[in-house]
């Protein structure tokens, strides 16, 4: 069939198809427009053969008259000429059966120069058709003020990204993000609102990067379509910075214009599963953002959870300026004679309004608006200057174990600042031990793996936390440079009834005796699992038969009353 495809064209930029039964006769026109490219059909077919002119005679014409018809009318409405060569004149009065199919008649013999220009005469009329097709196109599915897609596009675009996910088990998500232009009509005029909406237009590609579908639906509302491989956490994280738009003002003209978007969302397949209901589903989270300065979701989990998450975020910063954060330990025993050798430091949140938050629901929330590196690091002051104490009161020699996440690590400063905190605080190397979880440790890269080295080699002890519960191989472990294998507290449930637990946990304590690996259980919880565990040859217990975690001012005062 034929093609408007304009990159198919080569040489002198068109494609010809000879339908000329003689092949002497075939031969000579080729010859003579040897800067186009000529095509010729395979035997009883052209099937994929794209061109932009037809050159036939009759008996040709004749022969492909059908197909050649259906060709034309597949590319309506651009124009695909057809030019016949007739042997006289008076031919073309005997053809009146087929002026509907020919544009152009030549008679023979050819005159070379005028059968080139009524060629390249065909081959511009084609041209500026593709063009006006490509133009209507872009009309017909693009905004005329911004340049995005609109709402016909969007949804095509859709459709294919929904039927992708189902192939590839993901989600897709939808935004509808209104920005209220009408108060930007009022006093700078449509002109005014027009601009407006191009700078909008332009935040949100600056937000949103290449990696989403970004259309423009109506004069105050745009569609944002995130494809299925993006987390959750980072998906909101773009919701998060979208809605940061309100913070930086627009310029249009010499005006400076705060707008405030809101933003209703909807996922795929959950939500809906066409395109049009999905947009409706965006759009009725969209009313729901009415009175909310954060993002709406269709769906009641998801909005809780988005909900729950932002306010949480926006908690920890002011929890971050205020010091509502706490230092806390959980002492750590030899469990062979219960001699305190160590503790872990806790984090502990007590905010004056909302009262305790646990752990397991900020840290989380810390790590993925990166506030965590502030945490690690505030944590390590602590610890030092805990162990400063410590050492200052004439006590016996204590290590700290202090959790370090993988974000701290990549960070440019983060072993000389772990350095600094400890010279700052004149604590020895050896009274520090960083802990990080074995799925934070596996992803670390070799770069970052490097420091912990270098960290190793300064005398500060590392711990892997969790051991047992990620994906650590033996290949990989050996790699790692480590000092401590904490044992999840998982296999210590039930270890001394649970066949499967003690075999894991023996195990474990194999593996850490032949690395020359210091073992540390935790949640001991009972005199049944520390005599197993003991047997079993771990060194260290930690867990409520011993002590729960407490205030650092607790944990001296707890040491210095215990009989033990």
């Amino acid at each position: 069939m034929a093609s408007s495809n304009g990159s198919s064209r080569s040489k002198g930029g068109g494609r010809i198809l000879l339908l000329i039964e003689n092949a002497a006769n075939r031969e000579r026109l080729a010859a003579s427009l040897r800067q186009y490219t000529t095509l010729k059909p395979h035997g009883t077919s052209w099937c994929g053969l794209a061109f932009d002119v037809v050159i036939a005679d009759l008996a040709g014409l004749r022969t492909w008259q059908q197909v050649l018809r259906e060709a034309k009318q597949c590319e309506q409405p651009v124009f695909l000429p057809v030019m016949l060569i007739v042997a006289q004149a008076k031919q073309m009065r005997s053809l009146r059966a087929y002026w509907d199919l020919v544009d152009e008649f030549l008679v023979a013999p050819v005159d070379p120069v005028e059968f080139i220009q009524r060629t390249d005469m065909l081959l511009r009329a084609r041209r500026q058709a593709q063009a006006q097709r490509e133009h209507l196109a872009y009309l017909v599915h693009h905004d005329q003020v911004t340049g995005l897609p609109n709402r016909t596009l969007f949804r095509d675009r859709l459709q294919q990204a929904n039927h992708d996910a189902v192939a590839q088990a993901q989600h897709v998500q939808v935004a509808v993000v209104h920005i209220s232009l009408a108060p930007i009509l009022k006093v700078l005029g449509a002109s005014g609102m027009e601009r407006a909406a191009v700078a909008c237009s332009e935040h949100l590609r600056s937000v949103f990067g290449e990696e989403v579908v970004l259309a423009r639906l109506t004069t105050e509302e745009w569609a944002v379509m995130l494809r299925g491989s993006a987390s959750p956490d980072e998906s909101l994280t773009l919701w998060r910075q979208l809605q940061m738009l309100s913070a930086t003002p627009i310029t249009i003209g010499e005006e400076r214009v705060h707008v405030s978007p809101r933003i209703g969302i909807a996922a795929f397949p959950g939500d809906a599963a066409e395109p049009d209901a999905l947009l409706d589903r965006a759009l009725a989270a969209l009313a729901n953002a009415e009175r909310k300065a954060v993002p709406a979701f269709y769906s009641e989990t998801a909005q809780q959870r988005a909900l729950r998450q932002l306010r949480t975020e926006a908690r920890l910063h002011d929890a971050v300026h205020s010091e509502q954060f706490e230092f806390w330990l959980q002492p750590k025993l030899r469990l062979a004679d219960r001699a305190l050798i160590g503790a872990e430091a806790l984090i502990r949140w007590r905010s004056p309004t909302d009262g305790w938050s646990p752990p397991g629901e900020f840290i989380p929330v810390a790590e993925s608006c990166g506030l965590i590196p502030y945490i690690d690091r505030w944590m390590l002051q602590e610890a030092c200057a805990f162990l400063r104490r410590w050492r200052a009161e004439a006590r016996a020699t204590l290590r700290i174990a202090v959790n370090v996440s993988g974000r701290h690590i990549e960070e440019a400063g983060f072993v000389d600042g772990v350095s600094e905190t400890l010279r700052r605080n004149d604590v020895e190397p050896e009274a520090l031990e960083l802990e990080l979880t074995e799925t934070a440790m596996t992803e670390l890269g070799e770069d970052n793996l490097a420091k912990l080295r270098d960290i190793r080699d300064r005398g500060i002890g590392i711990a892997l936390d969790d051991f047992g519960t990620g994906y650590c191989s033996l290949s990989y472990l050996h790699k790692l440079p480590i000092s401590t294998l904490k044992i999840d507290k998982s296999f210590i449930d039930d270890i001394d009834r649970s066949r499967v637990n003690a075999a894991i946990t023996q195990t474990i304590v194999a593996l850490a005796d032949n690395f020359g690996l210091e073992t540390v259980a935790e949640g001991v919880e009972s005199e049944a699992q520390a005599a197993y565990l003991r047997e079993l040859g771990v060194e260290i217990g930690q867990g409520y038969l011993f002590a729960k975690p407490m205030p650092a001012q607790d944990l001296l005062r707890w040491a210095a009353t215990r009989t033990d």
